[in-house]
């Protein structure tokens, strides 16, 4: 199989046994970033609101994954999980680890987060893992430098995001 005829039947749902998991691996084109959108909008079976904090981060991490890793190449693909459990979505967005030949890095909120990002209230693009870090409870990621990476990020069910939009910080 080609990668072109692989990249065809992308995105795809991953089937999960249990039923408060959805699951959906994406390709290394761009606009699998909206079609994951979409799909996760879905997938969290909730309002738009409460939605939003998970629906901003996906959109980023996959972004990332696209630009810093394997998974933007042909034939890459962005693994996505999202868990729903009654008061929280646990997200998980894997990439295919490093780009041959490029250096290993680990994912890292960036320090760019001040009081002038807060001001763009934390508008999508380009801010990463500081608007995932600012949206989310809590944040980690899994798997070993130099390989495939998942970054994980719970977000509360109501929407409320872990630092208020518009507060500034120090």
């Amino acid at each position: 199989m080609t990668t072109t005829q692989t990249s065809l039947d992308l995105p795809r749902r991953i089937r999960h046994t249990e039923p408060d998991t959805s699951g959906l691996v994406c390709g290394h084109h761009p606009h699998h970033v909206k079609a994951a959108r979409r799909w996760a909008a879905q997938a969290t079976r909730t309002t738009p609101s409460a939605a939003h904090p998970l629906l901003v981060s996906l959109a980023e991490l996959h972004a990332n994954a696209l630009r810093h890793t394997a998974s933007g190449l042909p034939g890459g693909r962005v693994r996505i999980q999202i868990q729903r459990s009654p008061r929280l979505f646990l997200l998980c967005v894997g990439d295919d680890g490093p780009k041959p030949g490029e250096r290993a890095t680990v994912p890292a909120a960036s320090t760019r987060l001040g009081s002038k990002v807060r001001a763009l209230s934390l508008a999508e693009g380009g801010y990463g893992l500081a608007l995932v870090d600012a949206m989310a409870l809590y944040w980690d990621f899994s798997g070993n430098k130099g390989g495939p990476l998942t970054v994980r990020a719970a977000f509360d069910r109501s929407g409320r995001t872990r630092l208020p939009l518009g507060t500034p910080t120090r």
